[in-house]
């Protein structure tokens, strides 16, 4: 299956994430990069706003 192949290919997820993040860029080095950071930002801060939302539910 295709999305198989992308589980176990970093480039082809790489391309994906920019693709996602980046449409109007293209595949150069600089933009994948990019994206690759995007992602890691983006995940970090939705699990600090989830940790911040427990928190508060648990604290008021």
């Amino acid at each position: 299956m295709r999305a198989e192949a992308i589980e176990h290919n970093q480039l082809e997820q790489a391309l994906t994430l920019r693709r996602h993040y980046l449409p109007g860029e293209g595949d150069e080095l600089d933009s994948l990069a990019r994206a690759l950071w995007l992602d890691k930002y983006f995940a970090e801060r939705s699990a600090n706003s989830v940790a911040h939302g427990i928190a508060t539910a648990f604290n008021g």
